[in-house]
């Protein structure tokens, strides 16, 4: 078995991953100590990548190392161990001198999203969504932070979406530490829900508010199931839950397919999928809140912020909460 050496050439590492006929069994990182040059790390996560794809992480890993480096205290070498670790899934990745503060950090309380795209027919695009965010007094964690600006710049992963190579492992290190090793973009993405949660609870939100257009069918293309938001960062947050910590905000959903019963639902049972009996203590002391926004009847208005902020600031009748159920 041929793998990447330490110290190789990035031209060479990054021209040996352009080959096709590249497998994980011939030519794969068999090491858990990091590479020593940011070339060989991008040859390393991006040798089972399409094109667009390969390009999009290569940008995204350099953006992400030159934000590193720019920590007092940092050095090449740190860097380049955070991001390797981040990538191959390590839940340790990423927490060295507070870089996920700094990576995630927003102007004010977060907001959770999903199902929002330029082009939408119903207007429901991020520029849409950010406009809302502030409406509400919050911010959507991408773009908002360094991170989601730096996701941003690199076309949203969009180029990784239906890439096969994106949730192949990226080495093949014997063992169970191989067991987490879910491929470059699954690691990133888990990593980066990591850090967004993670950064909410270290600030103790007492809310949390998801506004999410997503249908329900799991087999569906775009469901909510497959969304980052389902797959990360709801464990996340139950995560977080479990922990004994003061870090208990109310949920409120935002559901713009007017599907809250059904969703409610759902959500319920993947977070207590985690740790029940923390989610039922949770969720049964503060229900969820979840508000219906059937297309066509409501929009990311005034009056559906209006809706939000009364629901966050009193506990109002006019709030529909769901209580938790067993699942």
């Amino acid at each position: 078995m041929a793998c990447l050496a330490f110290g190789a050439s990035p031209a060479l590492a990054i021209r040996a991953v352009a080959q096709p006929s590249i497998s994980l069994e011939e030519d794969c990182w068999d090491s858990l100590s990091p590479p020593d040059n940011l070339g060989t790390l991008s040859a390393i996560m991006t040798k089972n990548l399409g094109q667009q794809c390969r390009s999009e992480v290569q940008g995204l890993l350099g953006d992400l190392y030159e934000e590193c480096t720019k920590i007092e205290g940092s050095s090449e070498k740190d860097c380049l161990k955070e991001l390797f670790w981040w990538f191959f899934g390590y839940t340790g990745a990423g927490y060295r001198a507070g870089w996920y503060q700094k990576l995630a950090a927003t102007p004010r309380e977060a907001m959770l999203w999903a199902g929002f795209y330029d082009g939408s027919p119903l207007g429901l695009t991020q520029k849409a969504l950010q406009s809302f965010s502030n409406m509400v007094d919050t911010s959507i964690v991408h773009p908002s932070s360094i991170l989601g600006k730096i996701v941003q710049r690199n076309s949203d992963l969009l180029g990784c979406r239906g890439d096969i190579g994106a949730w192949m492992p990226c080495c093949c290190v014997k063992g169970t530490v191989s067991a987490i090793d879910k491929g470059p973009v699954a690691g990133f993405w888990s990593g980066a829900s990591r850090f967004f949660v993670h950064g909410m609870a270290s600030n103790n939100q007492s809310t949390v508010v998801a506004v999410l257009n997503k249908v329900l069918d799991k087999d569906k293309k775009w469901s909510l199931q497959k969304s980052v938001f389902w797959k990360y960062e709801l464990p996340q947050l139950a995560f977080e839950i479990a922990e004994p910590l003061d870090f208990r905000p109310q949920l409120l959903l935002v559901d713009m397919r007017g599907t809250c019963e059904y969703m409610t639902m759902l959500v319920m049972r993947r977070l207590a999928r985690y740790d029940h009996r923390a989610a039922k203590v949770w969720l049964t002391s503060k229900p969820i809140i979840c508000l219906d926004c059937l297309p066509g009847l409501c929009d990311l208005d005034e009056t559906l912020a209006t809706r939000v902020r009364s629901c966050l600031g009193k506990d109002l009748p006019s709030c529909p909460r769901f209580e938790f159920c067993e699942v």
